[in-house]
């Protein structure tokens, strides 16, 4: 067992703690002082905070051209993702959301209950969501693959 001082906002406590829990601490505290100097000295370095007081800046959340670039980013997102299904998941979300058909219409269509469709649909959304979550726009996959080869990692596209 190894003595060490735990400090709490202003309160130090010294406790008893085992060699490993100790080792670890000591890394920790190591790892915080380290990322603490280099905060100061980023901090230090710039005015970028300085330059902005007072500045006409339009906060980038108010600004409308931001949400139609952002809504234009989203539409090819999706875009894309739905190029990716299954010729029978496309025709089922063409009938569902563009097409306004019920899910008994749909299951009549593929000859399936409206059970199956549901269950269809919801891998479709599921699926759907997964894509979107993991895209990246094809402007950036050339950045994005030559980062990857200059690690020595493998084409994740």
């Amino acid at each position: 067992m190894v003595k060490t001082t735990i400090e709490y906002d202003d309160d130090c406590i010294e406790v008893d703690v085992s060699k490993e829990v100790y080792e670890y601490l000591e890394q920790d505290r190591r790892r915080q002082q380290a990322q603490d100097r280099s905060d100061r000295r980023h901090l230090s370095k710039g005015t970028f905070e300085q330059d902005c007081i007072g500045s006409q800046r339009v906060p980038i959340y108010t600004d409308e051209t931001y949400f139609k670039v952002v809504h234009k980013m989203e539409l090819e997102k999706l875009q894309s993702a739905l190029q990716t299904l299954s010729s029978d998941e496309q025709v089922l979300i063409e009938l569902y959301y563009y097409k306004d058909w019920s899910m008994e219409q749909i299951g009549q269509y593929f000859g399936i209950s409206r059970m199956a469709v549901s269950k269809r649909h919801n891998r479709v959304i599921k699926k759907l969501q997964e894509l979107m979550a993991t895209w990246v726009p094809f402007s950036m996959q050339k950045i994005f693959l030559k980062k990857f080869q200059e690690f020595g990692l493998q084409n994740a596209f």
